[in-house]
């Protein structure tokens, strides 16, 4: 095992997370957790136009695509973590810019 740990299998990320004896970070983790997830879930057909939505992951979230109209369904409580990721993403952003050195 190197000392920052492995690379990840999937993304490339320095990790020591392993599943079924592989290096694998965090994040692909989750993300292959719900793309588990994602194909347990019934098949939607567009409200627009009547056309299969296939299955996304946005945002560490399972999301359905119109492959039509390019359309987007979210399930309840969906948009409010997509926010609240926004929002922690823009604090992290600021919180750094307020501790790195100005040029």
């Amino acid at each position: 095992m190197a000392l920052l740990g492995e690379k990840c299998d999937r993304c490339g990320t320095r990790t020591r997370n392993r599943e079924d004896d592989r290096a694998i970070c965090e994040a692909c983790s989750q993300e292959m957790a719900l793309m588990v997830e994602a194909s347990a879930e019934s098949e939607r057909l567009c409200p627009v136009d009547g056309q299969k939505m296939t299955k996304e992951i946005a945002h560490m979230l399972v999301i359905d695509r119109c492959s039509t109209c390019q359309g987007v369904w979210l399930d309840g409580g969906e948009l409010e973590r997509i926010r609240g990721g926004a929002e922690e993403a823009a604090l992290r952003s600021m919180a750094i810019g307020f501790t790195s050195p100005f040029a």
